[in-house]
């Protein structure tokens, strides 16, 4: 389906923050750095430069291949293992160096004023934005923080770093072994994050459906519900995807699909998109109030 009325169960769990936004590269993608043309690279992308920088006089062929084959995991570790040392360094000349501003998609999403956003991103962007927007009442926290389950029942708005940040690089989950390792290492997060899916509606925008984490805990949970019956969670994208991968993604991860027109090769479609959801999430607060049906 192409996005014209947005699901009416999405903008009523919106509305009365009942709502996980979960963030991924292709939102950091919007921004710009200081030099008013560099972005921030998704992890395909990554990887390929990665190879590129550690290609000369070593034999990178089969990290290329993993790269081509989606086995992103493996290729990461074997890339952060030739870096050796100079691995966090590159990171932050990737990612800080290039000081990334806050795009019009960030202030959209923050306006939407959901209560939890999850952010699959190392960089800051959007929590810079969002402080501006929601001031004091905003708490960060990193999957590995003994009070990360505080976003269930606190009454703040919250910033879960599900893969880490760039401000502790010891905390970054970003290879097969550290997903591993994290899994392990930090079964409350992973079970809180279940439970935030069996309370709340999550909404993934900017991801890509092949995150090894999420998998793991969509499938978990849509197959102890029935697809067919229950409410589904929204996976918001412009990629040309087949209806079987759709109703493959509706019954083995209870994902619905939504697809947005990119416009141009920077998705400002997808700016356009989540103002209109913006605008009709407003429109059902104001009926909230009035009719105070909380």
């Amino acid at each position: 389906m192409l996005l014209s009325d947005w699901p009416k169960n999405l903008v009523k769990d919106l509305a009365r923050r009942r709502t996980v936004i979960v963030i991924g590269s292709g939102v950091s993608r919007h921004s710009v750095g200081a030099d008013g043309s560099t972005r921030p690279p998704l992890w395909k992308e990554f990887l390929r430069d990665a190879v590129d920088e550690v290609q000369v006089g070593t034999d990178c062929s089969h990290i290329a291949a993993a790269i081509d084959q989606g086995d992103l995991l493996h290729a990461c570790e074997w890339l952060k293992k030739r870096f050796d040392e100079d691995w966090n360094p590159y990171l932050r000349r990737r990612f800080v160096d290039p000081q990334f501003s806050p795009a019009q998609i960030h202030r959209q999403i923050a306006l939407l004023d959901s209560r939890i956003v999850f952010s699959l991103n190392f960089d800051d962007i959007y929590e810079s934005i969002s402080r501006e927007i929601n001031e004091t009442s905003q708490f960060v926290k990193i999957y590995n923080d003994p009070d990360v389950c505080e976003f269930l029942r606190g009454y703040a708005r919250y910033i879960v770093k599900v893969h880490g940040s760039l401000a502790s690089p010891a905390s970054l989950v970003f290879t097969q072994e550290e997903y591993a390792r994290a899994r392990v290492s930090n079964s409350l997060f992973y079970d809180a994050f279940d439970a935030a899916l069996r309370s709340h509606t999550f909404l993934f925008i900017g991801c890509g459906y092949g995150d090894p984490d999420l998998n793991l805990l969509l499938e978990n949970q849509a197959f102890q519900n029935d697809p067919g019956t229950s409410h589904p969670h929204f996976f918001l994208t412009s990629d040309p995807i087949s209806s079987d991968l759709q109703n493959s993604l509706r019954r083995n991860r209870n994902l619905k699909t939504l697809l947005y027109e990119a416009v141009d090769e920077n998705h400002s479609g997808l700016v356009a998109a989540i103002e209109s959801l913006g605008e009709a999430v407003t429109e059902e607060r104001v009926e909230l109030l009035e009719n105070r049906n909380w």
